[in-house]
C-alpha cells in the first residue's frame, strides 16, 4: 500500500522593501535602475522636487547678491551688434532699468525657473513615451522618474552655492559661474549660436538625461527597451539644441 507524502505549501515571496525618499535620492548615484523601479511601483515626487527647488532658490539669491549687473550688461551691450547706433542716452536708460529688475529677476526665476523645468520635462517624456511607445503611464510615475532624475542638478547647485560663498561680490558671473558646460571654456569673442550650443552641453544636465531614459525603461520593461528609451530621450533632446542653436544663428 503506497503513501503519499504531503508537500508544505510554496511560502509567498515577500516584495521587495521599499525605498524611503532619501534612499531615492541617493539611489540616483549608487543604484538607479533598481531605484527607478521602485518609484514605478510607488511613484512619489515631493522630496527631490522641494530639495531642487529649495536649492535653487539659494543660488538665485547669491547670484543676485554677488554680481556686479553694471558690468556684466555693460560687456552684453558691447557685445551686442544690434545696439552699436544706440544713442548713449537710450542704453544709459536700459542700463538703469536692467540693473533695478536684475536682482528680482534672479530670484524669481530661480524659485520658479526649477519647478517649471521639471514639471515641463515630465510632460514631454511622459507625453512622449505613452504616445511612441504605448507606455500607458500614469503622469506621476513620469512625474516622479524626472523629479528624481533631476537630482545631479541638485549636485551643481550644491557645488554653485560654495563657489559662489568664496567668491567676492563682482568676480561672478552669472551666466558662467559653474564651469560645467562647453560654454564656460569658450572666449567672449564666439559666436553666439556656438555658447549657446555649447551651454546645452552641459555634465549634469547630460547626466539627468541618461537617468530620464534609464526611468522610463524601468518604469516599463516589457514595452520600453533601453536602446529605445534612450533614443527617445536624447532625440528629442537634440531636436530641441538644434532649434535653439539655429534660432541663435539667425
Amino acid at each position: 500500500m503506497s503513501t503519499t507524502v504531503a508537500m508544505p505549501d510554496p511560502q509567498p515571496i515577500p516584495p521587495p522593501a521599499e525605498i524611503g525618499a532619501v534612499g531615492r535620492i541617493t539611489g540616483m548615484i549608487s543604484a538607479p535602475k533598481k531605484t527607478f523601479a521602485d518609484i514605478a511601483r510607488r511613484p512619489t515626487w515631493a522630496a527631490p522636487f522641494l530639495l531642487i527647488c529649495a536649492l535653487s532658490l539659494i543660488v538665485g539669491v547669491l547670484i543676485g547678491q554677488k554680481t556686479d549687473w553694471r558690468s556684466f550688461f555693460e560687456r552684453q551691450m558691447n557685445s551686442n551688434s544690434r545696439l552699436d547706433n544706440t544713442p548713449q542716452e537710450q542704453k544709459d536708460r536700459i542700463m538703469d532699468a536692467q540693473m533695478k529688475w536684475a536682482p528680482k529677476t534672479a530670484f524669481v526665476f530661480a524659485l520658479v525657473g526649477a519647478a517649471v523645468s521639471i514639471l515641463l520635462i515630465a510632460l514631454i517624456y511622459w507625453g512622449a513615451f505613452n504616445l511612441f511607445k504605448g507606455a500607458g503611464l500614469k503622469f506621476s510615475t513620469g512625474l516622479g522618474i524626472t523629479s528624481h532624475a533631476f537630482v545631479p542638478s541638485s549636485i551643481g547647485a550644491v557645488l554653485a552655492i560654495v563657489i559662489l560663498l568664496l567668491k567676492p561680490r563682482g568676480e561672478v558671473d552669472p551666466e558662467h559661474f559653474l564651469a560645467s558646460n562647453v560654454a564656460a571654456f569658450l572666449p567672449d569673442s564666439a559666436p553666439h549660436w556656438l555658447t549657446v550650443l555649447g551651454m546645452s552641453l552641459d555634465i549634469f544636465w547630460i547626466w539627468t538625461l541618461l537617468l530620464i531614459a534609464i526611468g522610463f525603461a524601468a518604469a516599463n520593461t516589457k514595452k520600453i527597451k533601453s536602446g529605445s528609451a534612450y533614443s527617445i530621450v536624447f532625440g528629442l533632446w537634440l531636436l530641441w539644441v538644434f532649434c535653439r542653436v539655429a534660432w541663435a544663428a539667425i
